[in-house]
């Protein structure tokens, strides 16, 4: 059994070698999976055409939520049709001609939401704490995540990916300007990175710390970023035009060059070690 996952363990650190930072996810498929069922739990207190939507297609929306990371590259800026940004969801929204594709479409922008807290807060103070984590750093917190929440949802991740999304997938690739084949690797690649992820959670013990002290802060730190996506996703389900998530970069490229230049500089300085720290806004607090 040891050698199972030993072997498992060294076959995702690899892959996690192969996948650069500008590539990394925000929050990984089982977290995402987390908060679209629990949006489409609270219903209710969204705003009602958007609840009739994700409720009547809740497959879809909970596809949308994971799609998004389909994009290998995205970090890019300079992509023009680059769909992980506020412009590109809204897009996708713009063009649903179905009720079908506008759960989707409200999928796509839910992830972006959740990614506001993701990106700016939780990934960079993680990388500004933990600098040791090197080049894995950000998946080596998003995979841990997904791991602490619990495998089920990385399981249902899987399921929803293995479902025909011929319709959803039409609308990704005309948004995107994505060529069949790109896109068939993209998506394959996600997939096999949902797959990795699920067996991680038989790797514990070799891919995870376990100081006690160490595990319950940073037990307690995912607890508040989480509350925080699942917040201002349901926020922005409820004013998805107003929402304050809409004056942020879901991507969050400013907060993680500065916790990887801090990073950086903490490697090559003799200097006591200064954490630079990412507070959450108080207006996203006050959601």
């Amino acid at each position: 059994m040891l050698v199972v996952k030993v072997i498992v363990f060294l076959a995702g650190y690899l892959i996690l070698q192969l996948i650069s930072v500008k590539s990394a996810l925000a929050w990984g498929p089982g977290v995402h999976t987390a908060l679209a069922l629990s949006s489409l739990n609270s219903a209710s207190l969204l705003l009602p055409p958007i609840a009739r939507i994700i409720t009547s297609f809740p497959i879809e929306y909970m596809y949308g939520c994971l799609s998004a990371d389909f994009f290998i590259g995205k970090g890019k800026s300079r992509y023009k049709k680059n769909p992980h940004t506020w412009e590109g969801g809204f897009r996708f929204l713009q063009e649903a001609g179905t009720d079908q594709e506008a759960a989707y479409a409200l999928g796509f922008l839910s992830h972006l939401a959740a990614d506001v807290i993701a990106h700016n807060y939780f990934v960079p103070n993680l990388l500004s704490a933990y600098p040791g984590k090197g080049k894995m750093g950000h998946l080596f917190w998003e995979i841990r995540a997904d791991y602490l929440i619990g495998s089920a949802y990385t399981r249902i991740a899987r399921g929803v990916l293995e479902m025909d999304h011929q319709i959803c997938d039409d609308l990704l690739k005309l948004i995107a300007g994505r060529k069949k084949n790109g896109f068939k690797a993209g998506k394959g690649f996600f997939a096999q990175t949902v797959k990795l992820s699920d067996r991680l959670h038989a790797t514990h013990d070799l891919f995870f710390e376990t100081k006690v002290v160490r595990r319950h802060y940073f037990h307690q730190y995912l607890s508040l970023m989480l509350d925080l996506s699942r917040s201002l996703v349901k926020d922005f389900l409820r004013h998805p035009e107003t929402s304050p998530c809409l004056m942020y970069d879901p991507m969050g490229a400013r907060n993680l060059l500065l916790a990887k230049k801090t990073r950086a500089f903490l490697r090559l300085s003799r200097s006591p070690r200064l954490v630079r720290r990412f507070d959450v806004d108080e207006n996203l607090l006050r959601l």
